[in-house]
């Protein structure tokens, strides 16, 4: 079997109002797919990045870098791919928007390989489980509406939310307490607050947070370097009982070594869209295992086409260390029509298919109806 075509395009829809998380707004709900093709007919589907809106840098990336070199390569050969392709960024830049391109192609052959062997993804990297904790994940509003999108997930099944938080602290302490008192003590609840604070705004937040059972903390300080984020982030852990949760945008496992030195995380978070695929997180899932910490990967809310949530899904359920899997709160194309069967949380678990691959594929004339093709986004293809 060989490569005959490695391609990326942006899918979405326009959004009448912008979601924000921390400091992250779109305008447009949908992610960058990858699609690789061969010369029997088998195809695999990945996702890079969090957004179809980086499209105009990863796209032409993945088009005109990394995918022309990988015609004639034998899919299946996914950890030699995945280390020529990390070799090759080294004359062009390592580690920023290329991990993402590198990370969608990724994807796309761990679910070409598993078609190609008949297997569910998970199967292929050792099942740990074939259900996981889903949790509710809502993007920053005012509390009276979290208020309300809260008590809805909590009748819908969900029995775990993460809240985000800031820039105020009192406002995001108040929703945090006011969210409590209507869900009730038994429902799990994270807070994401985004880098919003300094480190002494973090630990007087980390404490009033302790007080109202939350499970755990994410990324509170604001941090421009990865030495301030090891830094900081492991001074708050010093002087909080509260767990601490990071390392969404790392990019490959190198940049996860200080921060498991220094035990700065109880949680890690890479992404398989942007930390380098389905390999590269399984790798960074396995380092954090091996010193007793929790692996819950982020999924970005930002995008809603279903690919990234799958390849996730299939991460976590290799891994005995992966607890919970994040759930996007307001779908998008993949659950309006872009894939034939999105995944769906039942009961507040999200269940492997048992199908080859990832378990999805496009609805009928879904590309054409959702591929973004506005001039922002035809010149970067």
């Amino acid at each position: 079997m060989k490569i005959t075509e490695v391609k990326a395009f942006p899918v979405g829809v326009p959004l009448d109002e912008p979601l924000r998380w921390g400091a992250m707004e779109v305008n447009v709900k949908g992610g960058i797919i990858v699609r690789v093709k061969t010369d029997e007919g088998i195809e695999g589907i990945g996702e890079a990045g969090f957004s179809a809106e980086y499209f105009p840098t990863v796209g032409p990336i993945i088009n005109h870098q990394l995918g022309p070199m990988l015609i004639g390569r034998d899919p299946l050969d996914v950890a030699s791919i995945w280390q020529d392709m990390l070799n090759a960024t080294h004359m062009w830049g390592r580690r920023g928007i290329e991990t993402y391109a590198l990370s969608g192609i990724d994807i796309a052959l761990w679910d070409l390989l598993g078609k190609a062997s008949n297997q569910p993804v998970y199967r292929l990297l050792g099942a740990s489980k074939s259900k996981v904790k889903a949790y509710y994940a809502p993007s920053l509003k005012p509390t009276e509406q979290i208020v309300e999108e809260s008590i809805a997930a909590v009748e819908q099944g969900f029995f775990a939310m993460k809240l985000r938080n800031g820039p105020s602290l009192s406002k995001g302490v108040d929703m945090v307490a006011r969210v409590r008192d209507a869900v009730g003590p038994d429902v799990d609840i994270m807070v994401d607050a985004n880098m919003a604070f300094d480190r002494r705004e973090a630990l007087t937040l980390a404490t009033e947070l302790e007080q109202l059972g939350v499970l755990w903390l994410e990324e509170p300080i604001l941090s421009r370097s990865l030495t301030q984020y090891i830094d900081d982030h492991s001074w708050l852990s010093d002087r909080v009982s509260l767990k601490l949760a990071g390392g969404e945008s790392l990019l490959t496992r190198y940049e996860y070594l200080d921060l498991l030195r220094k035990r700065t995380f109880d949680v890690l978070q890479p992404d398989c869209t942007s930390v380098g695929g389905i390999s590269e997180c399984k790798r960074v899932a396995d380092m954090a295992s091996s010193w007793n910490l929790w692996c819950v990967p982020h999924i970005a809310c930002s995008s809603g086409t279903g690919v990234a949530l799958a390849a996730g899904l299939h991460m976590i359920l290799s891994c005995e260390n992966a607890p919970m899997i994040e759930f996007d709160a307001y779908g998008g194309p993949g659950w309006d029509g872009l894939l034939e069967q999105p995944l769906t949380a039942t009961g507040g678990y999200v269940e492997a298919r048992e199908v080859p691959g990832l378990g999805i594929d496009f609805a009928d004339g879904a590309l054409e109806k959702y591929t973004l093709t506005d001039a922002r986004f035809a010149s970067a293809a």
